[in-house]
C-alpha cells in the first residue's frame, strides 16, 4: 500500500488531533506507554506549535491518515527543561511520532522519519535529534533501526512528576 507523506496545515490540525487521541487510546495499559493520554499529550494544540514553530508532517496510506511527526529547532517544543540544550541551526528535534495502531508495522513510521530528516536537512541541519523514555523500548528499537544513537542516557526533561523520570538522548548524522 502506497505511503505518501507530505507537509501538513492548518485544515490538517483536527485529523492530526484526532490521530493523537487514538494512538493514546491504544498506549493506555501498555508498559512502554511514555505517558500519552487522549486530551492532556499530545493534543491537536502540540500541533498547532509544530506546525508554526517547525514542521508538522502527515503520512497517508492509500490516502487514509496513517501517522504523523512534529519537529522543530528547539530541543522542547513547549518551554523547557533544566539542562536543555543550547539552540543549534545544526540540529532539529523530533517532538511526537504518532501512528495510527491500524498502520503500525508497515513502514509509515520510518517513512515519516525520513520526512522529517529531508525537511530538517533542507533546513540547513546537519544532524536529527529526539528524546525518548527509556521505557518506551518499542520506539527505542524503531529509532536505532532508522539510524539513531544514543548520545546520553538518564536524561531529566523535567516529566517525572508523570512518571517518566528518564530519558535518553538519540542523534542521527544528517
Amino acid at each position: 500500500m502506497p505511503i505518501t507523506v507530505r507537509t501538513a496545515g492548518e485544515a490538517d490540525l483536527h485529523t492530526v488531533g484526532g490521530l493523537y487521541g487514538t494512538v493514546c487510546d491504544a498506549l493506555q495499559g501498555k508498559p512502554y506507554n511514555p505517558g500519552w493520554a487522549r486530551d492532556c499529550f499530545p493534543t491537536e494544540d502540540c500541533a498547532r506549535e509544530y506546525l508554526y514553530s517547525g514542521a508538522l508532517l502527515l503520512a497517508l496510506e492509500d490516502g487514509e491518515p496513517a501517522g504523523s511527526v512534529g519537529l522543530t529547532k528547539n530541543p522542547s517544543a513547549e518551554d523547557g527543561f533544566p539542562g536543555a540544550p543550547a539552540f543549534d541551526d545544526a540540529v532539529w528535534y523530533i517532538h511526537v511520532l504518532a501512528v495510527h495502531p491500524e498502520h503500525q508495522r508497515r513502514g509509515v513510521g520510518s517513512a515519516l522519519l525520513l520526512a522529517a530528516e529531508g525537511h530538517a536537512r533542507s533546513q540547513g541541519a546537519r544532524f536529527m535529534r529526539l528524546y525518548v523514555w527509556e521505557g518506551n523500548s518499542p520506539a527505542i528499537q524503531a529509532y536505532e533501526k532508522s539510524g539513531y544513537s544514543c548520545i546520553q542516557q538518564g536524561v531529566d526533561i523535567g516529566l517525572a512528576e508523570f512518571g517518566l523520570p528518564r530519558f535518553s538522548l538519540y542523534e542521527k548524522p544528517l
